[in-house]
């Protein structure tokens, strides 16, 4: 096989630098990213190598001699309080993991007893500040800390469930998903434990709730959405992206102050300052009625807020403006209401609309941005070539200019 390559593509498909050739000791098994836009680029030897957004090589690290003689089978990134790590799992059928790539420490996982060929599926959990292996072997469950292998039952389990095909763990390693062969599917918190009352009150089976999909074979990934093609999901902070050959969606919960508004025949204050802007463009007298309600009930303050809050989770800027416009209205009547907060979301709010086009292809959401802005994008800004310029980006984002 000759030197693996690697196309680099923004989200919306527009060709970004491509990778140089780096890896020269073996093959790519896996391509994961840090949290902090870092790509990882992991070698069937073991070797890490680490680019930054625009695929700018940074660094290299090893996952030490055992996965460098044994090879890699499989690998996973994966993040938790510590930062990004890295699981490996060796020919030899054992797994070698780092919690944190900035802080390499390497650590071998326990055996599992009699195991001689992959396990059907693994994935990497984090809880009360101990990273965990969890793995299946056919209709068995097995738990690797530092020190032991436990076999575990998942709470309220059918024995009938059948061979366990397919895992995925949420992005706060709360809550897993579990896939089996006879196509039954239970989703529950990610401790697999029965909890019992103070009060003598019984036992709670932690279980969110189990069903049969009448799927028998197995998914490449967990996944309950239709989808009209084959796709690849990312989970992140706020959401799930859905990637396929002709489009790019994100599933997220509506955020409680867009509900609020564009809820049906919602009587919110929001909702009401945003009908009531709308009416005095149109010179009705129905603004006035719709503002005398809320001045009413004293939540004037609360739809304005409402209205600034809203305007931020929403991507389209037609909607941006009128809820912004509806923010401004209302304050006209506030005494005391602080501006900071109507500016500071004007000013993200034409970052984010920047770097969401389609010829920087970032797509964040708001949830996501004040993680993102930080003081090391300034370059970043002016590397992909938009934003007007870095130090326009930089005085939304109040950075010192340089």
């Amino acid at each position: 096989m000759g030197t693996p390559l690697a196309d680099c593509f923004t989200c919306v498909s527009l060709p970004s630098p491509p990778i140089p050739p780096q890896w020269k000791s073996g093959q790519l098994v896996q391509l994961g990213w840090t949290a902090g836009e870092d790509l990882l680029c992991i070698q069937e030897d073991g070797t890490v190598l680490i680019y930054n957004l625009f695929c700018e090589f940074k660094r290299h690290f090893s996952m030490g001699n055992e996965v460098l003689q044994n090879h890699v089978l499989e690998a996973k990134v994966f993040h938790s309080e510590f930062g990004t790590g890295v699981a490996i799992l060796t020919g030899s059928h054992r797994f070698s993991l780092a919690t944190n790539i900035e802080d390499l420490k390497l650590r071998r996982m326990p055996e599992v007893p009699g195991l001689q060929q992959p396990p059907s599926c693994w994935a990497v959990l984090s809880q009360d500040r101990v990273t965990i292996v969890l793995l299946a072997v056919g209709q068995d469950l097995y738990l690797l800390d530092s020190t032991s292998c436990s076999v575990v039952t998942p709470p309220g389990m059918s024995p009938s469930a059948g061979a366990y095909l397919q895992m995925a763990v949420s992005f706060n390693h709360r809550c897993l998903a579990l896939f089996t062969d006879t196509g039954y599917i239970w989703m529950g918190l990610a401790s697999l434990k029965v909890s019992a009352h103070l009060d003598g009150a019984g036992v709670t089976e932690e279980k969110l709730c189990e069903f049969h999909c009448s799927i028998r074979s197995p998914p490449k990934q967990m996944v309950w959405f239709v989808l009209d093609e084959d796709s690849h999901l990312v989970p992140e902070l706020d959401g799930v992206r859905l990637l396929s050959r002709s489009s790019h969606e994100f599933l997220q919960e509506i955020p409680e102050a867009s509900q609020e508004i564009f809820r049906i025949a919602s009587m919110a204050p929001g909702a009401l300052l945003l009908e009531a802007q709308k009416e005095y463009e149109k010179e009705s007298q129905k603004a006035d009625e719709y503002l005398r309600e809320i001045k009413d009930q004293k939540l004037l303050p609360e739809a304005v807020s409402q209205c600034i809050e809203a305007a931020g989770h929403e991507h389209e800027p037609d909607t941006q403006k009128a809820l912004l416009r509806a923010a401004s209205f209302g304050k006209c009547f506030l005494d005391k209401f602080p501006p900071e907060s109507f500016v500071r979301m004007c000013q993200d709010l034409r970052v984010l609309n920047a770097i969401r086009d389609y010829q920087i292809g970032i797509p964040l959401t708001f949830t996501q941005y004040p993680a993102w802005a930080g003081a090391h994008r300034l370059g970043g800004l002016r590397a992909a070539g938009g934003l007007c310029s870095g130090a326009a980006g930089g005085r939304c984002l109040r950075l010192a200019e340089m």
